[in-house]
């Protein structure tokens, strides 16, 4: 069963679409939220399709707008993660609300941007039972000053920092390309096209600027220096091996930052996008389900 939904964050109304299992006696089931990547939009990247299938197994599962994005409410161009993290956290306390939801089983999985919000949430909130950060990131600022050459990166800087006094005297901040900011790899461009054009919803992807004062605030957002803290709860982190939108190196520092009980899976020769093709994509579900499932009981 699904149903269009709706939770408040910050006294913004969030769209989402709620999956639940057919028949489940009430406080029975796990529950799981499912985090966009930067795009933000919840009909993309498969998501309708993996929130049925963690309905059939057993969970409700919500998936859901970023605030700004989409169908919900909020200031489009702004992408504060520590907004998001408290729209995260506030998905979680509306599945709590949910009389088929056991509030003590409660799970997050992330891919691309959100594969960075999971483990900083799991770090922060003790009701996340188990984590799964798929093609994730670890601190902001080092991400986005290693993808970019170095006067790339002092160019960015002083644009933020001009941006800033603009900010002060005017309350606007510049837009700039979504792609601006995840810098994507040339060399990639085709294999990222041919998979994300299979993809329901993504023929035409409608990609959201992003002001420079997200950039900021994303320079400053670190889920590593929290990471320490998800135990003794459980954490998966699914690594493409040849990732260059988000560093596999810096993911893996992640992976190591945090304390057992903890797993990891680095996909050898594997691009960022290649977790959303085939067969990586039906891989990383039953490696995430199986994760889930001996973790929260199921």
């Amino acid at each position: 069963m699904e149903s269009k939904v709706g939770f408040y964050s910050d006294g913004l109304r969030i769209a989402g679409v709620l999956f639940e299992p057919d028949e489940a006696p009430d406080g029975s089931c796990p529950a799981i939220v499912l985090c966009q990547g930067m795009i933000g939009i919840k009909e993309y990247f498969w998501f309708p399709e993996i929130g049925r299938q963690f309905a059939q197994a057993g969970f409700v599962a919500l998936i859901w707008d970023y605030r700004g994005v989409g169908e919900s409410e909020g200031e489009h161009g702004r992408l504060y993660p520590q907004e998001q993290a408290e729209d995260i956290r506030n998905a979680l306390t509306y599945l709590e609300t949910n009389p088929k939801v056991d509030p003590d089983r409660l799970a997050l999985i992330g891919w691309s941007f959100g594969g960075g919000m999971v483990p900083y949430v799991a770090g922060v909130d003790e009701r996340v039972r188990c984590a799964i950060s798929v093609a994730g990131w670890s601190d902001g600022g080092r991400w986005a000053q290693s993808v970019r050459r170095d006067y790339e990166w002092r160019y960015l800087l002083d644009r933020i920092a001009e941006d800033r006094r603009t900010r002060v005297k005017t309350g606007e901040s510049q837009l700039r390309d979504l792609m601006d900011i995840l810098v994507p790899d040339p060399a990639e461009a085709e294999e990222r096209d041919s998979i994300l054009g299979k993809v329901p919803h993504m023929e035409n992807p409608s990609l959201t600027p992003y002001s420079l004062a997200s950039e900021e605030m994303l320079h400053r957002f670190k889920p590593i220096d929290v990471v320490d803290r998800i135990s003794p709860r459980a954490a998966l982190y699914i690594i493409a091996g040849r990732d260059t939108i988000c560093p596999a190196e810096q993911a893996i520092e992640m992976y190591e930052r945090t304390r057992e009980p903890k797993k990891l899976w680095v996909i050898p020769g594997l691009s960022h996008y290649g977790v959303y093709g085939e067969p990586y994509k039906t891989q990383v579900m039953d490696m995430s389900m199986a994760y889930l499932k001996e973790h929260l009981d199921l």
